[in-house]
């Protein structure tokens, strides 16, 4: 249990009251999902602060920050609804990472060029 409050004090969720109480937490629960499938890959970061807007007529935007150490990592995403909009920014805040790692191991990703 001890880890289960522990996880959720590091992982800040704040949205927008335009749902009922069942869809604010499915929704809370889909970015645990998320930060949870992505510290699989690169362990337990420090914090996680998740912000879900509802604009009428635009739709759903998210801005998600994680701290890992010093550094702050931030990305926003856009989507239909909530869930797409967290996805669209947890995918950026991924490949964000991996390329933060694969920076500090000093890994060189090379991009085949064609049409040469």
């Amino acid at each position: 249990m001890q880890g289960k409050l522990a996880s959720k004090a590091r992982i800040m969720v704040r949205m927008p009251h335009t749902g009922s109480l069942r869809q604010e937490r499915e929704l809370g629960a889909f970015v645990r999902y998320c930060v949870h499938r992505i510290e699989r890959d690169f362990g337990e970061l420090e914090g996680w602060s998740v912000r879900i807007l509802f604009t009428l007529g635009l739709g759903y935007s998210s801005m998600v920050s994680v701290d890992e150490g010093t550094l702050r990592i931030d990305a926003n995403g856009s989507g239909q609804d909530g869930a797409l909009a967290v996805w669209d920014a947890m995918c950026r805040i991924e490949q964000k990472l991996r390329e933060r790692r694969s920076f500090a191991l000093g890994t060189v990703v090379e991009v085949a060029q064609t049409g040469d």
